[in-house]
C-alpha cells in the first residue's frame, strides 16, 4: 500500500535554521525538497570530504579479499586517507615503470647480455661500434673496412654489432645503445614487482579499517545531506522556510514538534503538479519481494498502484514453471538454509532468504507436478508427472494462456475498483472483455482450437465499453477518432501481450531439454571405468550448473518482465517514483549517529 503524503512548509526564523534541521534530523519524518539549487563553499566543502572517503574506500580491496592474518595499523582517519593516496600514486608510478621497463627487456632480450658502457668507452676512444638488424645474406655486403659480431640470429635476421674505426654511414637503419645492460634490467623489473607486492600488502592490512571507513561514509554522507538542506532553504528578510513531505501517519509527530519548537506549520494535499516521494507499507509476508524491487531498481509513482503482493504471487509462479525442476528447487531451498543456519545471526536483513524459500518451495511443487528431477528422460517411465494433464505441451501452452488473461485482467479490475464510481471504470470492465477474447483468439491461432461464437460477442462488448466509456464525456466527440485509432493499436498489444505469456512454457521446455541433453551426453560416457565415471561427473555437474544459471537468468529476463511490463503496462504503472527518503542529515563535526 502506498502511504498518503501531506505536503509540509515549515517557517522559522532566519537565526534558527540550524536548529530547525537539526530537530527534523532527530524526527526522521520529513522527506525534503530543495526550494533553490544547494550551492555555497561549506557544501563544496562537505561534498569533497564525502568524496575522500568514498575515493578511500574504493581504492581499498573488497573486504571479501583480504588475506586472513596482520594487523591493521593504527592511523587516525585523515592519515589513513593520506596514506591511501599515497599508495595508490605510487602503485601507479610503478605500473608505468614496470610498463616502460617490460618493454626494454622485450626489446633487448634477444640481444643478449652485455654492457653498453663498454661500447660507449669504445666510441670515446674512435672504436664506434653500431647496433644493427639485417637480413644474414646482407652481411657479406657489408664495407670490407668494418667488422661485426652476431649476437643472435632470429628468423632469418642477424642482430649484430657493426665496428669502424671512425663515424660510418650505413645505408640501413642502425639503432642507440640500451640505456642499460639486460640483466640490469631484468633485476629493476624484478625490484619493481617487489615495490609493487609491498604496496599491495600495505594496502591489504589498511583495507581491515573497512568498518571505520564505512561508518565515516555514512556520516559524511548525511553531513553532505545537511548542507544540502540548510542551502536549499528560502529565506525572505527574517525569515526562513523550507518543504517537503511527511507520511499521514506521522503527521501528528510533526505537528506536536511544531508546536513545541514554535515552528509555522504549513500543511497541505498535494497538488497534480506536485511529485511526492514514495512510501510503501506492507505486510512482513508480503515485503519479501521488495529485494526484487531494489535489485530492477523500481519504484511505482505515487499515484500509481502498489503491485507488491500480486508481483510476489505471479512471480512465484513464473519462477516454478521457468526453473520447473524439483531437484533444482531442492538445491535452491538447500542453499537457502545453509546461508540462514551460517549468517542468519548476522544478517540484518532476511527476506530474500525468506522469498527464496518461497521460490524453492514453489519449484519443487511444480518439478514434482511435472515429474521432473534432474531432467525428464532419464527416470521415465518409473517417474512420471504426478498431474498427467501436465504432461502434454498443448495443456501447459493454454495454461500459459490462461495466467496471462487472469493477471492482465487484474490490472484492469484494479483500475475499475480506483475510477469507480465514474462511469470511466466501465471502460477498464471493456478492457477485461477484451483480454479474454484475445485468450480465445490465441487458443485458436497457436492451439488450432476453434473460436467459440460468444467470445466474439465478448469482446465486442468489450471494445463498444472502451469506445464509449475511456473517454470524459465533456471530450467525447473531440477525442474519438484519435481515441479509437489507439484503441485499435491497443487490441493489437492486448493480443501480444497474452501471447507473451507463451515465453513461461518455451523457457521452462529449454530448462528441461538442457537437462535432458547433459544427461543423455553422460549416459554416453558411462561409469565403465574409474576416468569415464570422473568425467561423466563432470559433465553432469557442469551441465547442471549451467542449465540453473541460465534458468536463473530466464527468471531476470521473463519473470519480472511479465510483470514490470505486460502487466504493469495494463495497470497504468510506469515505475516513475522515487523513494521516501525522509531526512536525517547531520550538522558538520555533529558526533550524532
Amino acid at each position: 500500500m502506498i502511504v498518503e503524503m501531506k505536503k509540509i512548509t515549515v517557517v522559522v526564523q532566519d537565526k534558527d535554521r540550524e536548529e530547525t534541521l537539526e530537530r527534523l534530523a532527530q524526527l526522521g519524518l520529513v522527506h525534503l525538497e530543495h526550494l533553490r539549487q544547494p550551492e555555497g563553499g561549506s557544501l563544496e566543502e562537505a561534498r569533497a570530504r564525502l568524496q575522500a572517503v568514498k575515493k578511500t574506500l574504493a581504492a581499498l580491496p573488497p573486504e571479501g579479499e583480504i588475506e586472513s592474518g596482520g594487523e591493521p595499523p593504527e592511523l587516525e582517519l585523515e592519515e589513513l586517507i593520506g596514506r591511501v593516496a599515497e599508495l595508490k600514486e605510487e602503485q601507479a608510478r610503478l605500473r608505468d615503470r614496470a610498463e616502460k621497463n617490460r618493454r626494454l627487456v622485450e626489446e633487448w632480450e634477444v640481444w643478449g647480455d652485455f654492457d653498453p658502457r663498454l661500447l660507449r668507452e669504445l666510441n670515446g676512444k674512435g672504436v664506434w661500434v653500431y647496433l644493427s638488424v639485417l637480413p644474414e645474406r646482407e652481411l657479406k655486403e657489408l664495407p670490407e673496412d668494418v667488422a661485426f659480431e652476431v649476437f643472435a640470429r632470429k628468423g632469418g635476421m642477424a642482430y649484430c654489432g657493426i665496428i669502424s674505426r671512425g663515424t660510418k654511414y650505413f645505408h640501413f637503419k642502425t639503432h642507440d645503445l640500451p640505456p642499460k645492460r639486460l640483466s640490469e634490467m631484468i633485476r629493476e623489473g624484478e625490484e619493481i614487482a617487489g615495490a609493487r607486492a609491498e604496496a599491495e600488502k600495505e594496502l591489504e592490512r589498511l583495507a581491515r579499517l573497512h568498518p571505520l571507513l564505512e561508518r565515516e561514509e555514512e556520516r559524511r554522507a548525511r553531513e553532505l545531506e545537511f548542507e544540502e538542506a540548510r542551502a536549499g532553504m528560502e529565506g525572505t528578510g527574517k525569515l526562513a522556510y523550507l518543504r517537503g513531505y511527511c507520511p499521514l501517519p506521522e503527521l501528528s509527530g510533526l505537528e506536536a514538534a511544531g508546536r513545541e519548537n514554535r515552528w509555522g506549520l504549513l500543511i497541505e494535499d498535494p497538488s497534480p503538479e506536485d511529485e511526492p516521494p514514495t512510501l510503501i507499507t506492507n505486510p512482513r509476508w508480503v515485503r519479501i519481494i521488495e529485494p526484487i524491487f531494489k535489485l530492477i531498481d523500481t519504484v511505482p509513482g505515487y499515484r500509481e498502484i502498489d503491485s507488491s503482493l500480486v508481483f510476489l504471487v505471479f512471480f512465484s509462479l513464473f519462477f516454478a514453471m521457468l526453473v520447473g525442476d524439483a531437484a533444482y528447487g531442492l538445491i535452491f531451498l538447500s542453499a537457502a538454509a545453509l546461508v540462514h543456519w551460517k549468517l542468519g545471526p548476522r544478517m540484518a536483513d532476511k527476506r530474500f532468504l525468506f522469498l527464496l524459500y518461497l521460490l524453492s518451495g514453489g519449484t519443487i511443487v511444480w518439478g514434482v507436478l511435472t515429474g521432473t528431477f534432474f531432467g525428464q528422460e532419464w527416470l521415465r517411465p518409473v517417474v512420471t508427472a504426478r498431474v498427467p494433464w501436465l504432461d502434454v505441451q498443448d495443456n501447459i501452452i493454454w495454461l500459459c494462456f490462461l495466467i496471462g488473461a487472469v493477471q492482465l485482467s487484474i490490472a484492469h479490475l484494479w483500475r475499475a475498483v480506483r475510477k469507480a464510481p465514474s462511469v470511466l471504470a466501465l471502460a477498464d470492465l471493456g478492457w477485461v472483455m477484451i483480454i479474454w477474447m484475445m485468450f480465445f483468439v490465441a487458443r485458436m491461432f497457436i492451439l488450432q482450437e476453434s473460436f467459440p461464437a460468444y467470445a466474439g460477442v465478448i469482446g465486442g462488448t468489450g471494445i463498444l465499453l472502451v469506445v464509449l466509456f475511456s473517454i470524459h464525456p465533456r471530450q467525447f466527440l473531440k477525442e474519438l477518432v484519435p481515441r479509437n485509432f489507439a484503441l485499435f493499436l491497443n487490441v493489437i498489444s492486448s493480443f501480444a501481450d497474452v501471447v507473451s505469456y507463451i515465453r513461461l512454457f518455451a523457457v521452462g521446455l529449454a530448462t528441461v531439454a538442457i537437462a535432458d541433453a547433459f544427461n543423455d551426453m553422460a549416459a554416453s560416457v558411462g561409469w565403465s571405468s574409474v576416468v569415464t565415471g570422473l568425467a561423466t561427473a563432470v559433465i553432469l555437474l557442469f551441465g547442471h550448473v549451467l542449465n540453473m544459471i541460465l534458468a536463473g537468468m530466464a527468471i531476470l529476463v521473463h519473470g519480472v518482465r511479465l510483470n514490470v511490463l505486460e502487466f504493469s503496462g495494463h495497470l497504468g504503472n510506469e515505475w516513475t517514483g522515487r523513494r521516501f527518503s525522509p531526512f536525517r542529515g547531520i550538522k558538520t563535526g555533529n558526533s550524532q549517529q
